[in-house]
């Protein structure tokens, strides 16, 4: 019993990797200056996308090379249209190494909505 204790407890005193945000949270982490990622593909990135944010197209071939260039220490946010794309990437990050993801869960539809 006293074993289930101190799981349980180092479970909740570990950080989680991957946070889900939302709009206004997006929002204050780029004022903070955290990095956006675009998961999107090239088209729909170009049709619009949330300030300062770059894109690296999940559905393409060399999306996890690309990921692999980023820095896995830094904080970053990242989003798709309506958050599947987003929701598969960021356990594919924190497979990677990534020590801190932000998932914009209902993406860029929420985003331009208002």
């Amino acid at each position: 019993m006293l074993k289930l204790f101190f799981y349980i407890l180092l479970v909740f005193l570990q950080s989680p990797v991957i946070q889900d945000i939302n709009k206004d949270q997006v929002n204050s982490l780029i004022n903070d200056k955290v990095m956006v990622i675009d998961l999107r593909t090239e088209k729909e990135f170009e049709d619009g996308k949330i300030r300062s944010s770059f894109n690296i197209d999940f559905q393409k071939r060399e999306f996890i090379d690309n990921l692999n260039k980023l820095d896995k220490e830094k904080p970053y946010v990242i989003y798709c249209m309506s958050g599947n794309r987003s929701s598969k990437a960021s356990h594919v990050m924190k497979s990677l190494g990534f020590k801190m993801i932000y998932h914009y869960k209902k993406g860029y539809k929420d985003w331009i909505k208002d």
